[in-house]
C-alpha cells in the first residue's frame, strides 16, 4: 500500500532526526549523508519527476538518516504495482570516504538502531522494453520509530527505448574524481576512437553501474545517429566533438580542464536530450 506523508509528520520527522533523501547518481553521498565535496553543487536536481527510458536501468542514491533506539525498515512502493523492476545495493564507503562498492540486499530493510546512524544506498529501476508509456508513482517509504517518510515520486515512462546490448567496460574512473569522470571513456570510444577493452571489474561499485548507464546513452544516441551529432553540446559542453576528443582526458582537478564550468550533474542534460528525441 502506498502511503502520503503529510507536512505535519514530515516537520516531526526532521526535527527528530529522522530523514530520507533521493539523489541523482552524480551526488554520490559520503559517510555523513550529505554529498561529497567533489560532487557538491549549488544547485543540485530535485528528484521528484524523473523521466525514464525503456528498455534501460535508471538509478539513484538514498540516504537515511535514523536517530538512537529505534526499529526502522525500508521499501519502495509503485503504483500501479510492478511498473518497474527494483533492486537495492548498500553502500560501502572508501578508506577516504567516498562510496564505492555496493552490496545487493532484499527489500524491505530492516533493522534497530542502537545509535545514529547513516545508510546509504543505490536504487536500480529497470523498466522493460515494452512498458506502456505513462507516468507510475515509485516512492521510497522509510518506517522509523513511529511514523512512515515517504519520497513521492512521479516517474515518466518515455517513449525513448534504449537498444540490446553487450556491455563494454573499460577501467572505471578512481572514486576520487569527480562523478561525471565515468562518462568520458564510453563517450570517448563512440565519439572519438575506439578504446581497447579492459576486464570487468570482479565486484560492483557505484562507478561500474554508472558506466553502464552511460553505456545506455551511447547507445541510445547510436540509434539516433545524426540527430545525436551534437548531444554533448546540447547539454552545456562548449567544445565541439573533435576539440574535446583532443583534450586532456578527465582525470584533474574541477576545476581544471573542459569541465570546470560545468556543474557534476551537467551528464543529465544530455540524458534529457537523448530521452527527448529519441521517440522510438
Amino acid at each position: 500500500m502506498l502511503r502520503w506523508l503529510t507536512v505535519a509528520s514530515l516537520t516531526l520527522a526532521l526535527a527528530a532526526g529522522q530523514d530520507l533523501r533521493v539523489r541523482s547518481e552524480f551526488q554520490r553521498p559520503g559517510p555523513d549523508g550529505e554529498v561529497v565535496a567533489i560532487d557538491r553543487t549549488d544547485r543540485p536536481r530535485e528528484i521528484l519527476s524523473p523521466a525514464l527510458a525503456r528498455n534501460a536501468y535508471a538509478s539513484y542514491f538514498l540516504t537515511l538518516s535514523l536517530p538512537p533506539g529505534v526499529e526502522w525498515y525500508l521499501e519502495v512502493g509503485q503504483n500501479p504495482e510492478n511498473a518497474v523492476r527494483t533492486v537495492l545495493y548498500q553502500v560501502t564507503h572508501d578508506s577516504a570516504g567516498l562510496p564505492d562498492e555496493l552490496t545487493k540486499v532484499e527489500m524491505p530493510v530492516k533493522g534497530r538502531t542502537e545509535r545514529t546512524e547513516i545508510r546509504s544506498y543505490w536504487l536500480d529501476l529497470w523498466v522493460d522494453g515494452a512498458a506502456p508509456v505513462r507516468r507510475i508513482k515509485v516512492e521510497p517509504q522509510l518506517w522509523v520509530g513511529d511514523r512512515w517518510i515517504v519520497y513521492p515520486m512521479e516517474a515518466r515512462v518515455q517513449w525513448a527505448s534504449v537498444p540490446s546490448l553487450s556491455p563494454k567496460f573499460w577501467s572505471t574512473p578512481a572514486p576520487a574524481l569527480r562523478a561525471d569522470a565515468v562518462m568520458v571513456k564510453p563517450w570517448r570510444d563512440a565519439l572519438c576512437q575506439p578504446l581497447p577493452l579492459e576486464a570487468r571489474p570482479a565486484k560492483t561499485t557505484v562507478r561500474l553501474l554508472q558506466h553502464r548507464n552511460v553505456l545506455q546513452d551511447v547507445a541510445l544516441a547510436k540509434k539516433m545517429g545524426a540527430a545525436a551529432a551534437n548531444v554533448l553540446q546540447s547539454a552545456g559542453l562548449k567544445l565541439s566533438n573533435e576539440a574535446w576528443c583532443a583534450a586532456p582526458a578527465n582525470g584533474g582537478p574541477a576545476d581544471a580542464g573542459w569541465q570546470k564550468d560545468l556543474a557534476p550533474e551537467w551528464y543529465l542534460r544530455v540524458r534529457d536530450f537523448l530521452y527527448r528525441n529519441a521517440v522510438n
